[in-house]
């Protein structure tokens, strides 16, 4: 939730099914484009923060960054839910795939 005392600006898409996660990727591919265009000092601002994790990697793991920091790697604020795993792989192989948390991706198998 957000600090300011009102609603919390953070964002979690849910991506279900085949359908579901070809949208949901086309969301994040424009989502990205269009930070970029209008945020070129590479600074991970409340606009990014709504949508995305700014994460970097210590010994013991990923450590959150906070706003006002530079970007070091973004993660989606999502869940991808799909029963055929060969879509969710298809996602997480492809040009996006960083973006995507494994503990956050459900698959009946």
């Amino acid at each position: 939730g957000g600090s300011r005392g009102g609603m919390p600006r953070e964002l979690v898409t849910v991506q279900v099914g085949q359908c579901g996660n070809q949208i949901g990727c086309r969301f994040w591919d424009v989502a990205l484009r269009e930070h970029a265009a209008m945020n070129k000092s590479g600074v991970y601002d409340e606009a990014l923060s709504s949508f995305f994790r700014n994460e970097t990697s210590t010994t013991k793991g990923s450590r959150q960054l906070p706003v006002g920091s530079q970007i070091s790697s973004l993660r989606a604020r999502a869940v991808l839910i799909d029963s055929e795993e060969g879509v969710l792989n298809a996602t997480l192989k492809g040009p996006l795939g960083q973006l995507f948390d494994s503990r956050h991706i459900i698959s009946d198998q």
